[in-house]
């Protein structure tokens, strides 16, 4: 068996995303998760799925387009994309609470991001999502801006970033105000 990630939109209406996973099934496919986005266009479907060794790539864009699905992507995954989302999420606050500095490699790492940009001036449209660009505004002051070629970010990864980069940056803050005063005995 092979993993592989397929993200594809479907109508937000009853039943349709039955359609998709059984198109899948037919292919012998196992859905191991599915995180369901909200987006004006219909829901956005991320599923990691199991799919036996001989299935290929153009045979898995073609059982999701069967299911209704559009705007597909697929792309192999390992093994690390077995754990949840809200594990990962609080290993990268858990990451971050002992180093507010790798706010970019977080953000890298929670959504796949090819690159990653601080800018120290505020995001020209603060707070968007554009396709495969996204730009964060940093309470700290300017901006992130995350590029990835595939898939397009989504309203809720736009969301779990967001909430990423005010973390960083209250943790940040708390460190500054923390001072430690010691006294001529040594003691703090």
């Amino acid at each position: 068996m092979a993993l592989w990630r397929i993200r594809a939109t479907v109508d937000d209406r009853p039943g349709y995303l039955s359609v998709l996973t059984a198109s899948l099934a037919l292919r012998g496919v196992n859905i191991l998760s599915v995180q369901v986005h909200t987006t004006e266009a219909g829901a956005v479907d991320d599923f990691l799925v199991d799919a036996p060794e001989q299935v290929t790539e153009a045979e898995l864009r073609a059982a999701v387009e069967r299911g209704r699905g559009r705007d597909c992507w697929v792309a192999r995954s390992e093994a690390r994309g077995l754990a949840d989302e809200p594990t990962r999420v609080l290993g990268l606050a858990g990451r971050l609470a002992r180093d507010p500095e790798a706010t970019g490699a977080a953000l890298r790492t929670l959504l796949g991001a090819d690159t990653v940009t601080w800018r120290p001036t505020p995001a020209t449209a603060p707070g968007g999502v554009g396709g495969t660009t996204m730009a964060l505004a940093d309470p700290s002051g300017g901006a992130y801006e995350l590029c990835r070629r595939e898939p397009s970010f989504t309203p809720a990864e736009y969301a779990r970033a967001q909430a990423v980069v005010e973390l960083a940056a209250m943790l940040a803050r708390r460190d500054t105000e923390r001072v430690t005063l010691v006294l001529p005995d040594g003691g703090e």
